[in-house]
């Protein structure tokens, strides 16, 4: 079992870069999604050999897409905002 999730683990690292190619949005949510399951996993294995790296680094992962996503979402409605005020100006 242990073997089909590190496969199962690395299969998703994979379809994530790839995904991030070609559509960033649905990229970071499988980096999310992988994350996600490297902390599940890391805490119901807790106490084997690379369960304690496999959670730490998949909270850093879910902490970095979050804010990636946050600080970018935050970053399109500030410029939403200067163009439709500049458009105003226009008319």
């Amino acid at each position: 079992m242990k073997k089909f999730i590190g496969i199962a683990l690395w299969i998703l690292v994979i379809f994530a870069f790839l995904l991030s190619q070609f559509d960033t949005y649905l990229g970071s949510w499988a980096f999310y999604a992988l994350g996600f399951l490297m902390v599940v996993f890391g805490f119901k294995f807790k106490g084997e050999a690379n369960a304690t790296i496999g959670f730490y680094f998949g909270l850093f992962i879910m902490s970095v897409t979050f804010l990636g996503a946050n600080i970018s979402g935050k970053i399109y409605s500030d410029t939403v905002e200067i163009l439709q005020e500049s458009n105003q100006k226009n008319e």
